[in-house]
């Protein structure tokens, strides 16, 4: 009786590891720019109008999560499909943002502060 194994992996592409190294990141240099995206967000916070404001920490919050899933998900040697997927996320992120900015200048000022 003859038993015969069959290889499932007979079509499979395997990365080549010699090849399609891509290299780290330069952590440290994204590190320093999340902390100066942080704290221009948190100075916008308090020097400009509460419009300008709003709309520049959302602005720097899509530029870290850009940073992020660039640098930290390797997001940058992914196909095509994961951009559209991606940008698909993005509008929903956009609706979201704009769906509760009208409820963020409707806080009285008075409630924020402590009594």
């Amino acid at each position: 009786m003859e038993t015969t194994s069959h290889n499932n992996n007979d079509n499979a592409i395997f990365p080549d590891a010699a090849h399609d190294y891509h290299g780290h990141p330069r952590y440290t240099r994204i590190l320093i720019s999340l902390l100066g995206l942080l704290a221009l967000s948190l100075i916008v916070g308090n020097l400009f109008s509460l419009k300008w404001a709003i709309l520049l920490i959302f602005a720097t919050a899509i530029w870290k999560t850009a940073l992020v899933i660039r640098n930290f998900m390797h997001l940058k040697y992914e196909p095509l499909l994961i951009y559209v997927v991606i940008a698909a996320v993005i509008l929903i992120l956009f609706a979201f943002f704009f769906g509760v900015y009208p409820d963020i200048p409707a806080i009285p000022l008075d409630v924020t502060k402590p009594h």
